[in-house]
């Protein structure tokens, strides 16, 4: 593998060396017979194709030769004749003959195991030939045969010990002592070529190291022996590393002297070597590098300031890398000359030619080798894992008096300087990658001190900033891929095992096809990034922060920033999963989970609030805000995020600015209260506020995806499935009622379906627990209100402004769906709490007071209803969406008590049906009323799609009635709804077809329920008087639907009792059915009566619904209805007690007689009756004589007198 030009005439472009291949021997021969053929002007190598096939021509000849010639042994003894011949002729064939044969033997294994054991006896003609300095050509062919006997393992495995040490001390004095330019070449090849043992070499080694630097520095000035040498160096290296590098000092500065050659194949061929030999010289050994301190005094620091200034600045800037690499530890005890070798590479920085840029940033690897390897580093890379802390990582945490770690911490800030600048400007994409790839390179070289805090700050931090102060586009993505990557590697080391379950949280991945965790694809050297400690949580978080900052930028595009905000959100919950370890570990105190707590709430605080008001019109990251608040709850958890050990300042400026312009509770509903400014909290009431401020931005977007939607209920299901949800659920509904618009029942959607699907897992039992309480019962109930009271509220507000009322607030035909959402989810909440027994009690009752809250809503609306003059309501108008809600909640109250208390109270006892159960139907026909009211009040003439009209209001309210059979509800019920009944049967003719079909039927039911009331409903003057508007309507109603059903249940009922006294608004109809015959009407005679009324139970049976009591005036007394409270015993009883007066009523009875017989008749009094017990009415007080007087209190009686 020689160049043999300088001995035969031939390029040694033609003949060039080609390492441990059969090949280069054939090579050699086949130039020898070029030489001996006459072919001294061979062709250059722009014509390879004529020397490729002189070449296979050549070759196959030689393969073939041996074919039909002599035995091998005859031609081995042949071949051995010739060369001990005395005749240069003779031994010239006879070693033109070896080398074909050797040829041959690599073809042929037979012909290769003989040349093995023959070569012993060649040996010592081919050394006594090569010492031979007269015969040029003979010593030529000797050494090309001894190179090929040397390199193959077969051959030299056969050498004796004393020919192996013949040979090498034969090579070694040609070496030095010829003057033949081919022998000491051909001598040096054979050096770099041999396969002999290292016990072999080690003996040798000082003369062969002689005569390798003798080659190097050749007297002859031969490029190709040079060259050869630098081969041998190489070899040597490999076989004797030791001898080597503690020889470096003496062999090493002939080549990289030549470095700053003016001739480009002595550089190549220089560098080359050290790179092949870099483990052998770098670290370089302090022999070296004092040898390499004078001479870069001398004239190599010289040399490179000469080739820069005739612009061969790559050159200069390749040999300024391996001259600062070979200073090692040098450098630093030699900052004079390191300062004037900066110069140099301040100069190629700058260069406007991004080549020689690159060539620098490769170069100023060389300053991290000679820099970064101080004692400092190197005990850390030994420490083993587990001996680090967070007080005690390694050395570089020592005191800043400590002169080692200051002068580390300079150094590093001299290597980062230049780096920072290159990514700090603007360069070309392969300037950015070669500066990357020196910036990896000092990562590995610092080892596991990179995962101290302040080489993170002062190594990580600057680069990562560089990369990612550019908005991500498609020329600079790449780059962000590195830095994500990067950041990935670091982060992912605390808990990679769990990384992989993050995948299924977004939506792409990091880098297409890079894996997220793992050591990068483009980074030439390993990292050894260690799991890190929550002393770096904040520089992720800053970093992260940065991240997503950088990718809000209003010109970054769509697909760019959801690209980063994915990957950040991976790389915050892998570092969330980090974080969990470390407060879950029993070694981490509690100042160290209050210090990660307040990073996290800080980071989330500052995203939320500082980063999204900068960039308020980017809708995406109001998106990933919220994402990164459900990160932090579902990794933490409730368990931590709620403990009250953990209390942290409500500092949000939302709940500021919030507070100053409005109560902490609702005027309306002051039992919904919040929390306020600064108060102390735990760290999950803190994401609920933030999380509420992202919906509230997000609601004011007005657009909003569905996955976000369905992300925002599984959150709220997730915290009010917590083990302590009570004030989680509180604090969410104070914060809707601070949001009281329309416009929010987004929010009221989410939290509503999120307690739904809580109510709905049978697992969460926690909740159930939380319910039960007094104050959770009235905040779900203010829940359950939330719609109709932000609608009403928007009536109320826009009422003082005409102008802007229905433009204000347009019903939009998405906000048209959006309120079948909302009666669609207020009917499952409200279904899941019914069925879930939540607030039945003995206090409370769910239907009765949430129609009494619903009831407060529509009370405003009927106020405006009242003052307004127009009385047509369009989509567009406000007030029909509150008749809109409001009527869908009603029929879903209906069908529930229907379904749930009514029909489950007839298989009770009378005493279960106490007045609780009364005043939750009360309240709920009172709703009935006021909507009904509206309904008649407001003519609806566009209705949204499932609007509750007449027609569906009467089916329903029909079916309801149909439930009733308790005297007490059905009395109810007529109280209440009779007068807005009495306005709607009035309005029939004015309705259409449909709407008065479920009129008659729903009048045709309260009919039949009077029937069947248990106990039976005593049909006299009281029930008439109570509702006589409604008789006389109804009883000569123009609709005969109406009218017959009518009179058929008076002669039922009515008719079949003696009336003491009709009302006087009935006499006229009564007359005129009763004369033609349509109505019942039982005779009476009084009079009798009254003369028997001492002494028959008859007259006191249609009496008894009256007492009598003394008025002020001592004259006069006055009649009332008695409480129907004797319907219940026998009639004896009746009698029985008036035969048994007390003292008392004796004397009152005769103080009675006396006073009717002061008055002769002629008093203003009327006559008495004194079987009646008028005595208790006597003793009653002036407040019972007060609530007489009161209309409500006489309606009352009235009521229970039936």
């Amino acid at each position: 593998m020689a160049l043999v030009g300088d001995d035969v005439g031939i390029s040694d472009a033609v003949v060039r060396r080609v390492e441990e291949n059969e090949i280069c021997v054939m090579m050699n021969v086949f130039c020898l017979k070029i030489t001996q053929s006459g072919y001294n002007n061979p062709k250059p190598l722009s014509e390879p194709g004529f020397w490729r096939e002189r070449f296979i021509q050549w070759r196959r000849g030689c393969v073939g030769g041996f074919s039909d010639r002599k035995t091998m042994s005859e031609e081995i003894n042949e071949i051995r004749s010739l060369i001990s011949s005395d005749d240069k002729v003779q031994k010239s064939s006879g070693y033109s003959s070896l080398l074909q044969f050797q040829q041959h033997s690599c073809l042929n294994p037979s012909s290769f195991h003989s040349l093995a054991h023959s070569s012993k006896s060649i040996i010592s003609s081919i050394v006594s030939d090569i010492s031979d300095d007269h015969d040029e050509e003979t010593a030529a062919q000797a050494l090309k045969c001894l190179g090929f006997m040397l390199y193959h393992p077969s051959v030299v495995s056969t050498l004796r010990v004393d020919d192996a040490d013949l040979v090498l001390d034969t090579l070694a004095k040609v070496i030095t002592t010829t003057k033949i330019k081919s022998a000491c070449n051909l001598g040096v090849w054979c050096l770099s070529v041999q396969q002999l043992a290292a016990s072999v070499l080690v003996t040798h080694f000082h003369s062969l190291l002689r005569a390798i630097v003798h080659a190097l520095d050749n007297p002859m000035g031969s490029l190709s022996t040079t060259f050869e040498a630098t081969q041998a160096v190489m070899k040597l290296s490999g076989q004797l590393s030791e001898q080597m590098r503690d020889s470096s000092h003496i062999w090493a500065p002939p080549i990289f002297r030549r470095l700053l050659s003016t001739d480009k194949r002595e550089r190549d061929a220089s560098e080359r070597c050290l790179l092949k030999i870099r483990s052998t010289v770098i670290p370089p050994s302090l022999d070296l590098s004092q040898v390499l301190v004078k001479d870069m005094k001398n004239k190599l620091l010289d040399g490179m300031k000469g080739l820069l200034d005739n612009g061969m600045k790559i050159q200069a800037i390749r040999a300024w890398g391996w001259f600062v690499r070979m200073l090692g530890s040098q450098a630093l005890k030699n900052r004079h000359l390191v300062n004037h070798m900066l110069k140099i590479a301040e100069r190629t920085f700058i260069d406007v030619d991004p080549q020689v840029q690159i060539a620098t940033q490769v170069a100023w690897e060389g300053l991290i080798d000679a820099l970064v390897h101080c004692p400092i580093l190197v005990s850390e890379e030994n420490t083993p894992a587990g001996e680090h802390s967070l007080h005690k990582l390694h050395s570089l945490k020592r005191n800043r008096s400590d002169d080692p770690a200051i002068g580390f911490s300079k150094c590093i800030k001299l290597i980062m300087t230049p780096l920072i600048g290159i990514m700090s400007i603007k360069c070309d994409i392969s300037v950015y990658s070669s500066c990357l790839n020196t910036w990896c390179y000092l990562l590995h070289k610092l080892g596991t001190s990179i995962n101290e805090p302040s080489m993170l700050t002062m190594v990580l931090e600057p680069i990562l900033k560089a990369i990612f102060q550019n908005e991500p586009d498609s020329k600079s993505i790449w780059l962000w891929n590195l830095g994500l990557d990067m950041l990935s590697d670091s982060i992912s080391q605390k808990c990679r095992d769990d990384l992989s379950q993050t995948t299924s949280l977004v939506n792409h991945s990091i880098s297409e096809n890079k894996p997220l965790s793992g050591k990068c694809s483009w980074m030439q050297h390993p990292i050894r990034w260690m799991p890190w400690n929550i002393n770096q949580l904040d520089f992720y978080l800053r970093m992260i922060f940065y991240l997503i900052h950088q990718a809000s930028r209003p010109t970054v595009t769509c697909d760019h920033s959801n690209h980063v905000y994915d990957t950040t959100l991976k790389l915050f919950i892998c570092l969330l999963k980090g974080v969990k370890l470390d407060v879950e570990s029993e070694s981490t105190k509690y100042d160290g989970i209050m210090q990660c707590l307040n990073s996290l709430l800080t980071f989330i605080r500052r995203v939320c609030e500082d980063l999204c008001s900068e960039v308020s019109e980017n809708y995406n990251v109001y998106c990933t805000s919220v994402q990164f608040i459900d990160a932090i709850t579902k990794e933490l958890g409730p368990s931590l995020l709620g403990s009250p050990l953990y209390k942290f300042s409500l500092d949000l400026k939302y709940i500021d600015d919030m507070q100053s312009v409005d109560h902490n509770k609702h005027p309306k509903f002051p039992s919904v209260s919040c929390v306020s400014y600064m108060d102390k909290v735990s760290p999950l009431v803190y994401l609920l506020a933030l999380y509420f401020h992202m919906m509230v931005q997000l609601t004011m977007k007005s657009h909003q995806p569905d996955s976000i939607s369905q992300g925002m209920c599984e959150y709220f299901k997730f915290v009010f499935s917590s083990s302590d949800p009570l004030e989680h659920l509180l604090t969410s509904i104070g914060f809707l009622y601070r949001h009281v618009q329309p416009i929010y029942m987004n929010m009221w959607i989410t939290v509503a379906q999120g307690l739904h699907n809580s109510l709905s897992d049978v697992n969460c039992k926690s909740l159930q627990e939380a319910l039960s309480d007094s104050t959770a019962y009235s905040y779900v109930c203010n829940l359950l209100a939330y719609p109709l009271v932000a609608h009403s509220e928007v009536s109320r507000t826009t009422l003082s402004n005409v102008s802007a009322s229905l433009e204000k607030y347009p019903v939009s035909p998405e906000r048209k769906m959006k309120f079948e959402l909302i009666i669609q989810t207020w009917k499952s909440l409200y279904g899941s709490l019914s069925a879930s027994g939540f607030g039945c009690s003995t206090a409370t009752n769910l239907s009765g007071d949430l129609c009494m809250l619903l009831s407060t809503c529509l009370d405003d609306n009927v106020g405006m209803v009242e003052s307004s003059t127009d009385f047509e309501l369009k989509c567009s108008d406000r007030d029909l969406v509150v008749l809109h809600l409001s009527g869908n909640f009603l029929i879903c109250i209906l069908e529930q008590i229907q379904t749930l208390e009514l029909v489950s109270e007839l298989d009770k006892c009378k005493s279960d049906r106490d007045s609780k159960r009364l005043c939750c139907t009360k309240n709920c026909l009172k709703f009935v009323a006021k909507y009904m009211n509206l309904l008649r009040i407001k003519m609806v003439r566009d209705p949204l799609s499932g609007f509750v009209g007449a027609s569906r209001l009467y089916s329903a309210l029909a079916r309801f009635i149909s439930c009733l059979h308790w005297k007490q509800d059905i009395l109810v019920f007529l109280e209440v709804v009779s007068c807005p009944l009495l306005q709607w049967l009035s309005d029939m003719g004015m309705q259409d077809e449909r709407t008065n079909e479920q009129l008659q039927l729903l009048w045709t039911e309260i009919l039949s329920c009077l029937r069947r009331s248990q106990p039976p409903i005593n049909f006299g003057s009281a029930l008439l008087k109570l509702h006589e508007s409604l008789f006389e309507k109804t009883l000569d109603h123009a609709y005969p639907c109406i009218s017959e059903p009518t009179i058929n249940f008076w002669n039922s009922t009515f008719g079949q009792q003696i009336i003491l006294d009709f009302p006087s608004s009935l006499l006229c109809v009564l007359d005129k059915l009763s004369r033609n015959g349509r109505l019942k009407l039982q005779k009476r005679s009084l009079l009798p009566c009254l003369q028997k009324c001492h002494s028959h139970e008859e007259v006191n049976d249609a009496m008894q619904g009256y007492r009598v009591t003394a008025k002020d005036n001592r004259t006069s007394k006055r009649v009332g209805l008695v409480l129907d409270t004797q319907q219940e015993a026998p009639p004896s009883s009746f009698k029985k007690r008036r035969l048994e007066l007390t003292e008392h009523q004796k004397e009152v009875r005769r103080a009675q007689q006396g006073r009717e017989r002061d008055s002769g008749g002629h008093g203003p009094g009327i006559k008495t009756y004194t079987n009646a017990d008028f005595s208790q009415g006597l003793g009653d007080s002036q407040e019972s004589q007060e609530e007489i007087r009161d209309p409500e209190a006489i309606l009352q009686i009235l009521i229970k007198s039936i």
